[in-house]
């Protein structure tokens, strides 16, 4: 195999950045890294491929059911060809079967019904139920040369025609379904068609986004292609992996569906399938088989899923998975404890006795922090159009006045926020567009804004906005109301609290108030997505371009949440121009210089109001092998995705006792 040994982590690297500063802003200010791991970056065959192996094996659990008739024989449960996971990419090689993976989240079980935007309480439950047609997180590993794109999944290859204007896509032949159902173009149509492009259907990909509303053909079972309107690149096929690119079960979703079923709803459709009915029918690695509201859920082996070794032996190694329905803190407290086998730890309150108590030798943990992904910002409505009310449209009509969002930018005293969310040298700025851990991003391209009150003060000031009754509170021009910013933040997320409170205080001081809208975490993800909010607080982790893209830039019709459908700035329609020219390429230096002139027109613009940014450490059981030391908490995906679940494994002396050995799920 050949290796290169690189210093970072990321999968692109500054040399593609073209040089430059913009040489009247303001800089952001010097940076420094509290990563410094040293990552052996690989080929992207290397990590797996699509091929077939003389003979397959199974986990033990499933002899007994194979042998009653209750299973068929593990050769016919795989695809022609499965995907094949090389030993090489593992730290600990081929495992060993059995036992439990042990997570703790914050969050809860929507339903599941991904399809219809539903979430399974994230953590790693999504990842565990779902399959893409590509996949993003294994890539932090590739080395740079070999940057081209996603790694295959359920869609084996793809080619483009001459101009680019049809990617035909190969899906994987015999994948089935986790109760047995055959796999194929209906499942890929019934998501695209019926679900994606259905404005009725709250998918996570947005109604027109993928190459401009791509229109759909069938070619057989297995093929199918995309007709674009207009050239595009390699880098758009990224949209088709995880969070947005995965398909549920058609043969038991189009019975639910208002196209298919003229007595459904939209509404009922999205709750087809409720979280308290398990199992789902899945093509994960587990499938959800007990749900214990606000205490537990319970994963078991899928027996059609279609990895493998390159022993032949059946993935995922861990018979089962848990998710204690707890907190966020709690996951981190859980990991350290070595009482959870995993953790992102993202709450940067956790960060220095965690990192204390995982450098003991004795520690069962292990903990690596990487670059700074995990950014903060308040995102402000400016959809005026699409206000409910009077009040409403003034308040989003002023957040359209570039000199405003500047305004609250200096306001805000970064290095405080910083430092009251985290003691030591963890909190970076963070005004607007990527974070700092991405690929894509350039401090040179960024326009910072300091803090500065008198600055905040003046361009308030110059909009008219006056404290006219004498309150303390600015007014909207010509004797309006005060302005008071409704702002949303999500009741489970501390970080965000913290910051949010530290934020309404620095702007009161410049004479805006802040009133806080504290609302479950369901609720937010709803009115998140709906544009239903006049301001939200949160953390947005802009890394890629092509991932989740709606959510930050204007990439479609109906793109940003933050301005769903209304007047684009004039600034955001030079940006959208450049989104679109960055999906258009393949040229990696094209796209590094794109980035750079996205970076500056989101953070001269102050397009959403940064706090600050930090780094997220991973933390993973000792006894938990394959665990890759160098697998960043987020890159091109999460880590439960990046370090690849489905080949960890625990040895048998070290695993712990199942709740419901020897069983599967049933429908």
């Amino acid at each position: 195999m050949v290796r290169k040994r690189m210093k970072t982590a990321l999968g692109l690297t500054t040399a593609l950045l073209a040089v430059g500063t913009i040489a009247t802003a303001d800089e952001m200010p010097p940076e420094t890294s509290l990563s410094g791991l040293q990552n052996e970056l690989i080929g992207r065959a290397d990590i797996y491929e699509h091929g077939s192996l003389a003979s397959y094996s199974q986990a033990p659990m499933l002899d007994a059911l194979v042998d009653s008739g209750a299973l068929p024989p593990v050769e016919e449960r795989l695809p022609v060809e499965p995907i094949i996971f090389k030993t090489g990419a593992m730290v600990d090689g081929v495992g060993e079967y059995g036992g439990v993976f042990r997570h703790v989240i914050g969050g809860r079980p929507e339903g599941w019904n991904w399809m219809a935007g539903q979430h399974q309480g994230w953590g790693g439950i999504n990842m565990a139920m779902q399959e893409c047609l590509v996949r993003q997180g294994p890539r932090w590993q590739v080395k740079a040369e070999e940057q081209t794109g996603p790694l295959p999944n359920l869609a084996q290859s793809w080619s483009w025609n001459d101009d680019n204007t049809e990617l035909t896509i190969n899906l994987m032949q015999g994948v089935k379904w986790s109760d047995g159902d055959a796999f194929d173009v209906e499942d890929v149509r019934f998501w695209y068609e019926d679900n994606v492009q259905d404005e009725n259907v709250a998918s996570r990909m947005a109604k027109d986004s993928f190459g401009g509303g791509a229109a759909m053909e069938v070619i057989d079972d297995y093929t199918f292609k995309f007709v674009f309107s207009a050239p595009q690149a390699e880098t758009i096929v990224e949209n088709l992996a995880y969070i947005q690119g995965c398909p549920g079960p058609s043969h038991v979703l189009k019975d639910q569906h208002p196209a298919y079923n003229g007595d459904a709803t939209y509404d009922s459709y999205t709750q087809s399938l409720p979280n308290d009915v398990v199992p789902p029918v899945v093509l994960g690695a587990w499938v959800p088989v007990v749900h214990r509201p606000d205490e537990l859920v319970i994963m078991r082996r899928n027996p059609f899923y279609f990895k493998v070794d390159e022993a032949g032996n059946q993935l995922p190694y861990f018979n089962e998975m848990h998710f204690r329905l707890s907190t966020w803190g709690d996951r981190t407290a859980q990991a350290v404890a070595g009482t959870g086998d995993f953790s992102n730890m993202e709450d940067p309150g956790n960060y220095v006795e965690a990192l204390k108590q995982s450098q003991d030798e004795a520690s069962p943990v292990r903990a690596n922090f990487g670059p700074r992904v995990l950014a903060w910002r308040m995102t402000l409505n400016l959809d005026a159009a699409g206000a409910e009310d009077d009040g409403e449209k003034a308040l989003r009509s002023l957040f359209r006045e570039t000199d405003f969002r500047l305004a609250l930018s200096h306001a805000l005293d970064r290095d405080a926020i910083g430092q009251a969310l985290a003691r030591g040298p963890f909190a970076y700025p963070y005004v607007s567009g990527f974070a700092s851990g991405s690929p894509y991003y350039d401090a040179s391209a960024s326009v910072y804004q300091p803090f500065d009150q008198a600055k905040a003060s003046a361009l308030l000031d110059g909009l008219g906005l006056a404290d006219t009754d004498g309150n303390g509170v600015r007014n909207l021009p010509d004797g309006g109301a005060d302005i008071v910013i409704s702002t949303q933040v999500a009741d489970n997320a501390n970080a965000d609290r913290k910051q949010l409170e530290a934020v309404a205080s620095q702007l009161e001081e410049v004479g805006i108030r802040i009133n806080i809208r504290t609302v479950d975490q369901t609720t937010a993800d709803t009115n998140t997505t709906g544009g239903s909010y006049t301001a939200i607080f949160g953390r947005e982790n802009v890394i890629m371009p092509t991932r989740e893209t709606c959510r930050s830039w204007p990439s479609g019709p109906s793109c940003p949440h933050f301005n769903d459908g209304g007047e684009r700035l004039p600034f955001e329609e030079e940006l959208a121009a450049k989104v679109a020219a960055f999906q258009s390429t393949s040229d990696a230096a094209e796209q590094a210089q794109l980035a750079r002139e996205m970076q500056t027109l989101v953070t001269e613009n102050a397009y959403t109001i940064g706090t600050v940014q930090v780094p997220a450490a991973l933390l993973v059981n000792k006894r938990v092998k394959n665990a890759h030391p160098g697998t960043p908490v987020f890159m091109y995906e999460w880590a439960e995705d990046g370090v690849v679940r489905e080949r960890l494994w625990t040895p048998v002396a070290d695993q712990v006792d199942e709740v419901l050995p020897d069983t599967i799920a049933e429908y």
